[in-house]
Parts: C-alpha cells; structure tokens; sequence
C-alpha cells in the first residue's frame, strides 16, 4: 500500500514516533508524474518542455532528473550528463539567490539544445533583490558553446551533433 493510503499519524501511535513515510513534496510528485509519463509514452512528439519547480532543496535533483529523462526520451542522452549538470547547479542558484518558484525549459530544434532557468520572486522584495541571478560563468563557459542571462531568465545552449 503506497504511502498516501495509510492510516494518518496521531500522538501516542507507534510508542510516540511518528512512522518512516512522508508524502513526497511537489518537486518528487512533479518527478514523478514526469517520469511515468516517460514510461508510459505520454509525451507526444514536442521537443519544447517547461516545469515550474518549488523553490526547495529537492528542486535541485528533481531539475537534474528531469532533464536527463527527457534528454533521454528524445534520443539525446550524449548531452543528457552535461545538461543536467549545468541545469542543477542554475537551479541551485536561483535557491541561493531567493526565488520562490523556478521555472525550467528545455528545447531540442535547429542542432542545438537550450535550457532556460526562470525564476519568480515575490513583488514586495526590494529593487536590489530582484537583479538577475548569479551564474556559474567559468563552468558554462567550459561546457556549454554559449550561454546568457535575460533578466530572471539565465540560459544555455549545447550542440546536439559534432560540429564540422
């Protein structure tokens, strides 16, 4: 029996502990309908995928998990290592910056792959707190064959064939 079907916790159950299981927060659940829809082959044929992440640790490996499945879906796991990299440390930027929500895009068209990273932040923040995130600049240019920022938005593109 999965773990939303069992008997709700109260005081004094289990000689006082509360049990081992906890729901899983909106980025595991967001993982997880992600990656059922994968096994299921229920994703149609769009190469254009956005999720709006909860501004929690777990949006970290959820933006990594993600990107690589998908990656992998579309034929494309040789970026699927580089991609979910440089996706989860821009994830873990925008936590450290303050966003309330993230969102993120991938898109695979014209030999490129770009993934963007959004966020979101409260309207009642200062004017100094709302300047565009930090970015990992020495690893983007390592890694990536170009990559930006567009106000909240920082972005990355990696090519999908061998350049000749």
């Amino acid at each position: 029996m999965g773990a939303m079907c069992q008997t709700p916790y109260t005081p004094g159950d289990i000689g006082g502990q509360p049990p081992a299981w906890r729901l899983p927060s909106w980025n595991g659940l967001l993982a997880m309908g992600h990656d059922l829809a994968l096994r299921t082959g229920w994703t149609g044929q769009e190469r254009t995928v956005s999720w709006t992440l909860s501004a929690r640790p777990s949006a970290v490996p959820t933006a990594r998990r993600m990107t690589a499945a998908r990656l992998s879906a579309w034929d494309l796991a040789e970026q699927a290592d580089v991609a979910q990299l440089l996706a989860g440390e821009l994830v873990a930027d925008a936590l450290r910056a303050g966003a309330e929500k993230i969102k993120l895009t991938l898109s695979a068209e014209d030999g490129l792959l770009r993934c963007e990273i959004g966020e979101e932040r409260s309207q009642h923040r200062e004017p100094a707190a709302a300047a565009a995130p930090p970015c990992p600049a020495p690893l983007l240019d390592r890694l990536a064959c170009c990559w930006g920022t567009a106000g909240p938005v920082v972005w990355f593109e990696l090519y999908l064939s061998p350049q000749n």
